[in-house]
């Protein structure tokens, strides 16, 4: 019992026992993966990722605003074309900026043909300059307003316009007043260059939108009346480019039969083109009334044309006579030096502008082709005064149907010879005065499209001139914004040239470069 008892005695410790050892301390353990979010590599990774999208969205909003602000405001696209295509010339401005009437114009077609160019693109035509242009005018004025319409689904509006054709590519200028529809020869043209051979386009958008849009707000539309009835050598169709200055000027073109109507209302410009028969009595009345209205508060012109191979006309020429001129019938003007005549031809003269009406103006060449001699009777009488406004050098001389050919090769006489005369007398109304004109040209030919659509100045200058005689330069498209060339060629290359840059460089080598670029980028980073 005192045995179990002794066993059962704690036990000493001692120095060399375990229990006096001291507690090992806990070692390091297994080792801890670090993570991946908390690697500089993540850390600088996706510092970049986040700085790219914010980077994207700032670039998405901005262009998402430019594109909404670039649409109200058409003018913050800049204009990179070369002729500035895109910009509106200083006097459209100008108009725009008057206009006091709600005013539409209507781009027959759909948005995208005009956008993309997409419309008589056989021919190089530039029609996304309409839209342009149209776009910028409305945006200078809150009262004008730029429209498309889609003729396939907007069949009503075209057929609203029954006597007109409202195809693609035109465009209608409207007011409550009046509208004015403009073609594709409005806006544009296009012309042979007579050295290379070349067809050159030339777009007159700027003008035609601008002139469109002071006709149809005018409070009253000057008319250019064109007599008929007289078996006319120079007709309509033989005078479009004539007829076409009128109407940029702003002036209502008419036809008339002075034998069985009576003269166009607000009629300004009276044009007798080359009659073959004479007139009767009760014609050369209307025009004197014309001539005579007192209650015309505006200037008042007669135009007349003649030709060689016309008939007598003695009494259009004895009315001629009352106002101080006189036509040499069956006789035509040349010239014995070369210098001043073209295309090889003595009777093409080439001619002065002299007289006071356009004094302060100056002209390069003018042409004055088959034209007839004319005699000033009298530079004055009574309230009548008279002026020459074309002529010849010293060295022309006169041709008749007996002139033989050596009289023809060496004349026995020149002298300045006279082509077109201006008679006028003023008409007073209060402290004003208004013209009464009767302008007379030698030469029918001066107003046929051949001789007016020429290098030389015969279309400034005929402008000028009806735009004196009517009293209509207070316009603010008198002065016509100049046409410009739409195809020039800056770069020229072969076609072995062309396919190189173009298919080889832009279309495979920059994307080549630019995706190796990317991926030295990408090899570099991924070691970061």
């Amino acid at each position: 019992m005192d045995e179990n008892k002794q066993n059962l005695e704690p036990i000493e410790e001692t120095a060399e026992s375990p229990a006096s050892q001291p507690a090992p301390e806990p070692g390091p353990g297994p080792e801890k993966k670090a993570s991946v979010f908390q690697g500089n590599k993540f850390k600088r990774g996706g510092m970049a990722t986040v700085m790219t999208v914010v980077f994207i969205a700032i670039v998405v909003v901005i262009n998402l605003l430019v594109s909404l602000l670039s649409e109200r405001f058409p003018s913050m696209n800049i204009d990179l074309t070369a002729q500035k295509m895109n910009t509106l010339s200083d006097q459209a401005i100008e108009i725009a900026g008057k206009v006091e009437q709600d005013t539409t114009i209507y781009l027959i077609g759909k948005e995208d043909a005009y956008r993309n160019d997409g419309i008589y693109s056989n021919y190089g035509l530039k029609y996304s300059q309409v839209a342009n242009l149209a776009e910028r005018l409305a945006e200078a004025n809150s009262h004008i307003k730029a429209e498309f319409i889609d003729p396939d689904t907007n069949p009503e509006f075209i057929s609203s316009y029954t006597g007109e054709t409202l195809i693609t590519g035109r465009v209608l200028v409207r007011t409550e007043k009046r509208y004015r529809v403009l073609t594709v020869d409005d806006m544009f043209s296009m012309s042979q260059n007579q050295s290379t051979g070349a067809t050159e386009q030339y777009s007159n958008v700027d003008s035609a939108l601008a002139g469109a849009l002071e006709m149809v707000n005018m409070d009253k539309v000057p008319v250019i009346a064109i007599a008929t009835g007289h078996g006319e050598l120079l007709t309509s169709d033989g005078m479009g480019a004539f007829l076409d200055l009128m109407e940029s000027q702003n002036f209502e073109y008419k036809e008339v039969d002075l034998l069985t109507e009576d003269m166009p209302e607000d009629t300004q410009l009276l044009m007798i083109p080359t009659p073959t028969t004479d007139y009767t009595d009760e014609e050369l009345e209307k025009i004197r009334a014309l001539l005579a209205d007192e209650t015309r508060q505006e200037s008042i012109a007669l135009l007349v044309t003649f030709h060689p191979t016309q008939n007598q006309l003695p009494k259009l020429s004895s009315f001629l006579e009352e106002w101080g001129v006189s036509v040499q019938s069956g006789a035509m003007v040349a010239e014995s030096d070369s210098s001043r005549y073209v295309s090889a031809n003595p009777s093409y003269v080439v001619v002065n502008a002299v007289g006071k009406a356009l004094e302060s103006n100056t002209y390069d060449r003018l042409i004055c082709p088959m034209s007839l001699p004319i005699e000033i009777l009298f530079e004055g009488n009574g309230d009548v005064g008279v002026e020459a406004l074309l002529s010849t050098s010293p060295a022309a001389f006169v041709v008749t149907e007996n002139s033989s050919q050596e009289e023809l090769e060496n004349p026995e006489s020149t002298a300045e010879q006279v082509v077109a005369t201006r008679s006028s007398t003023l008409a007073q109304f209060g402290n004003s005065f208004r013209y009464r004109s009767v302008i007379v040209f030698g030469s029918s030919y001066m107003f046929t499209d051949t001789f007016l659509q020429t290098a030389f100045d015969n279309s400034r200058y005929v402008t000028d001139l009806m735009k004196f005689a009517t009293d209509t330069d207070g316009s603010e498209v008198t002065v016509m914004t100049e046409r410009v060339q739409t195809n020039i060629v800056d770069v020229t290359a072969s076609q072995s040239t062309i396919t190189v840059l173009g298919l080889g460089v832009f279309t495979i080598g920059l994307p080549v470069l630019m995706l190796a670029a990317g991926l030295c980028i990408f090899l570099k980073r991924r070691h970061l």
